[in-house]
């Protein structure tokens, strides 16, 4: 009979001379197991969580520096929206993330310095801001290092917190491919933060960061096309964009989307099996749907 990820992983602890390309592959295993929700049916034991933190912590120990980025990853955002294990510990994740910058890793680096900036770390302020302006000064094209450059000078973390200051790191990383860094540029000409307010140079905006990727751009396009806000209504584009977002995981887009095919809103054509299928990847994206749907009056079909 095969062992299971866990058992595999286990015996790997107790083994001395396990290798970390070993330990990094049955904890990305056992993570695995979290994603599937076999967490829910019993199929793991109470300690997984612990035995996939010891896995990675070993692993990466053992020189698998991609095991620190696990790790960092796992203690700030869980398995799955769905699987929050193992427990969220922002400290620990910092931690993680910094093993993998001392041992050259960029993703490391910004990893440890976004994780503070979110969490509004004043322990790590200092820290973060130098680490980043140093990154800045190595990787001045990068887009994510442009991006959270643009981010800590925005809110005032580790600089003078000034809105004008953001807007040329943000349209650094915009012009480098950044969803994110477009995305912000439309709020920010939304709401004339920084720059002069621009409904028409917000859309463009807009449809730059959806272009690039941006989830929020996605839904708030879809948003813009259902009810005609800056562009001409169009159900069926709401639908599309309401649809791509919710495929690149946007709960509530996925629920929105469910709800237009359930209803046949703007006109569109009822479609009970693909708003079946929206409303599954909301609730695997975290949305209660039958109590957002009874609130509204509705019922699955």
């Amino acid at each position: 009979m095969t062992n299971s990820p866990y058992e595999v992983l286990a015996g790997l602890l107790r083994d001395q001379e396990a290798s970390g390309a070993d330990l990094y592959a049955a904890a990305c295993e056992v993570r695995e197991c979290f994603v599937r929700s076999e967490h829910l049916i019993g199929l793991l034991p109470a300690d997984a969580p612990r035995l996939l933190t010891a896995g990675l912590t070993r692993a990466g120990r053992a020189g698998v520096v991609e095991a620190w980025l696990e790790l960092g990853r796992l203690l700030a955002h869980g398995a799955a929206p769905w699987a929050p294990y193992p427990e969220q510990d922002v400290p620990a994740s910092i931690e993680a993330y910094r093993e993998a910058d001392r041992a050259g890793s960029l993703a490391g680096a910004l990893g440890w310095v976004r994780i503070a900036y979110f969490a509004t770390s004043a322990e790590h302020e200092q820290d973060a801001a130098r680490r980043l302006d140093e990154l800045l000064a190595e990787h001045p094209a990068d887009p994510d290092v442009l991006l959270l450059s643009g981010y800590l000078r925005f809110r005032g973390y580790g600089h003078p917190a000034d809105p004008a200051a953001a807007v040329p790191f943000h349209r650094a990383a915009a012009e480098h491919g950044s969803g994110d860094a477009a995305f912000e540029l439309s709020v920010l000409h939304a709401t004339g933060t920084g720059v002069p307010a621009d409904d028409d140079e917000s859309m463009r905006w807009t449809m730059r960061a959806a272009e690039l990727g941006s989830v929020r751009a996605m839904g708030n396009l879809g948003y813009y096309y259902a009810t005609g806000r800056g562009v001409e209504h169009d159900p069926a584009k709401a639908l599309d964009w309401y649809g791509k977002a919710a495929d690149a995981g946007h709960g509530k887009s996925a629920y929105t989307a469910g709800v237009m095919c359930l209803t046949g809103d703007g006109g569109l054509p009822v479609d009970e099996r693909r708003a079946a299928e929206f409303f599954d990847l909301a609730e695997e994206l975290g949305v209660d749907v039958d109590d957002h749907l009874d609130a509204m009056g509705l019922s699955r079909a």
